[in-house]
């Protein structure tokens, strides 16, 4: 199994650092839901939010480059993850909406047997009620959700391609949807015990064994309204 040893401070960190939380939330098992809801039946369209660059840390030979929104897309990562015990990586993009209800975008295209784990923060007080997450674990080219009924898997998220992931929460519902190039997937509608207001969200290489490979993110977006 992987453990957290060392931490190193990566690009467009103006302080090295990282939360309380991001250091006590990064998983070291495969139990333990978190989630997220659906936002589809929102009543107002939802304002973009403008991404920060992120802090970033890592451990072990993971190494992570952010780059900053440029025009026509949103900003973007690249995660190339060890597989050696000490490697792991947290990249955070943590801001303030005051929104109950949110769309998140991103467009991923991973290595072959790469994986990682993107989360939605909201406010709840424990790990399953802060973060939403989607994650493609390894030995698998499905997309999961994390639901309060466990993992559920949404779709294909193909290797070597670039597929747009949308995820829409209503933390008022607790309910989520999560959408792969565009169209329906099987998480429709499903149950989370994420509490809003949303407070942004992370992508992370987890320090569970088999977590690792390169992953490229690009147009991370945030959209929301109360």
């Amino acid at each position: 199994m992987k453990y957290s040893y060392g931490l190193s401070c990566v690009l467009f960190v103006a302080a090295c650092a990282t939360s309380n939380d991001d250091a006590a939330d990064l998983q070291t098992s495969d139990s333990g839901p978190a989630s997220s809801a659906d936002l589809g039946q929102a009543g107002r369209a939802p304002a973009p939010f403008a991404i920060p660059a992120p802090t970033v840390t890592t451990g072990g030979s993971t190494t992570v480059t952010a780059t900053t929104s440029l025009a026509g897309s949103g900003p973007g990562l690249q995660i190339d993850g060890g597989v050696e015990p000490a490697s792991y990586a947290i990249a955070s993009y943590p801001f303030e909406t005051g929104a109950m209800r949110a769309t998140a975008e991103l467009t991923v295209n991973p290595a072959p047997g790469a994986s990682f784990t993107y989360a939605l923060r909201g406010t709840g007080g424990g790990y399953s009620s802060r973060y939403l997450r989607l994650q493609r674990v390894p030995g698998s080219d499905d997309l999961q959700a994390i639901t309060t009924n466990g993992a559920v898997r949404c779709g294909p998220l193909a290797s070597g391609q670039p597929t747009l992931v949308t995820l829409s929460f209503d933390g008022a519902a607790r309910t989520f949807d999560v959408l792969l190039a565009g169209q329906p997937s099987a998480c429709t509608d499903l149950p989370t015990a994420v509490s809003g207001p949303v407070r942004g969200f992370r992508v992370v290489e987890e320090t569970m064994a088999g977590y690792g490979g390169r992953i490229e993110i690009a147009n991370l977006t945030l959209a929301a309204s109360p």
